[in-house]
């Protein structure tokens, strides 16, 4: 029987978990619900957690060399008896969020066409869904979002642009997020926003499993 996940040392203090599960919303609440239950270990030398699409980086301290010899070891044997089904199955720490959208994006004529759906056809679908935040990255803020209709997929841009403007709405094939400043990028700009996602006081508006809803204004 093939093994539910792939571990990988990433250095003496770092291991990744990678679930053997194509990129979508089971692999990344599977995901969660291991940031949960190894948060709930209480490890004195457990440093921090950090999910992703279908994998999680764990970091720890030297003090795990106290009583153990390796990560990779302590970690198999860890998973192994903490199978993925005994994982908690009633993971919910997910808080909804709204964000207003101007759908007035340069490429919303484009995605359109190329979704082969007028623009309000494609307005109503993309605002009817709800989504989720798998990760937060490549910039301060800029959230990745699981669960847009597959009717909606378009592939990026060939050629990136050196400038997107902050606020800015994207999708990037299975994927749709928004630009939290000004930055080069290569996503299709179907709308903009006003909401602030980042700023230096406040940190991030959405956090990792937050849910997310589209308000077309």
């Amino acid at each position: 029987m093939k093994s539910p996940f792939t571990l990988s040392i990433l250095s003496e203090k770092a291991i990744c978990i990678f679930l053997n599960k194509k990129i979508g919303l089971e692999a990344h609440e599977e995901v969660l619900k291991i940031k949960k239950s190894l948060k709930s270990q209480n490890w004195p030398w457990l440093v921090e957690t950090v999910p992703s699409y279908n994998s999680i980086s764990i970091f720890v301290d030297f003090s795990f060399y106290n009583s153990n010899t390796s990560l990779l070891t302590f970690f198999e044997n860890w998973f192994s008896e903490n199978v993925m089904d005994e994982f908690d199955s009633n993971f919910q720490e997910s808080i909804l969020k709204q964000i207003p959208i101007k759908y007035d994006g340069i490429d919303l004529d484009y995605v359109s066409n190329y979704c082969k759906l007028s623009v309000n056809e494609f307005v109503a679908l993309y605002s009817k869904t709800i989504y989720t935040v798998a990760m937060i990255g490549f910039l301060p803020g800029f959230p990745y979002l699981l669960g847009m209709d597959e009717r909606l997929f378009v592939p990026r841009k060939n050629t990136p642009r050196l400038k997107v403007a902050k606020g800015s709405v994207g999708i990037g094939g299975f994927q749709t997020g928004v630009y939290p400043s000004e930055s080069p990028g290569g996503w299709q700009i179907i709308g903009t926003t006003a909401l602030e996602l980042f700023d230096l006081e406040k940190l991030s508006y959405l956090s990792i499993g937050d849910k997310v809803t589209f308000k077309p204004i």
